[in-house]
């Protein structure tokens, strides 16, 4: 089961975030296609899964490549974000600056 659909994680995330689901690993686009630039800039290595955070202004936050590995790290990423302790430090020290 994925991280995301733990109960616990899935509370939190449901209750702070809103949610969208987009799956561009199908999707052929060329240079004249409008659509390649905004694929480009949330997802230019073509990694999967990535988490992308934006702000009430559609300025991102926070992004996560390779997904969550753990229900730790999910509770992490959302008080991360919902705290906005992005604004002082990124999510791998802040991870590290958290454990027990």
């Amino acid at each position: 089961m994925s991280v995301l659909q733990k109960p616990e994680v899935r509370a939190k995330y449901h209750s702070h975030f809103i949610a969208a689901h987009a799956d561009f690993s199908e999707l052929e686009l060329d240079d004249n296609d409008l659509r390649h630039a905004m694929v480009k800039r949330h997802n230019p290595r073509k990694l999967r899964p990535v988490l992308v955070f934006l702000n009430a202004e559609g300025k991102e936050v926070a992004r996560i490549n390779g997904g969550l590995k753990s229900v730790e790290d999910g509770l992490l990423l959302d008080r991360f974000v919902n705290e906005k302790q992005y604004l002082q430090w990124d999510f791998k020290t802040f991870r590290a600056a958290n454990s027990d």
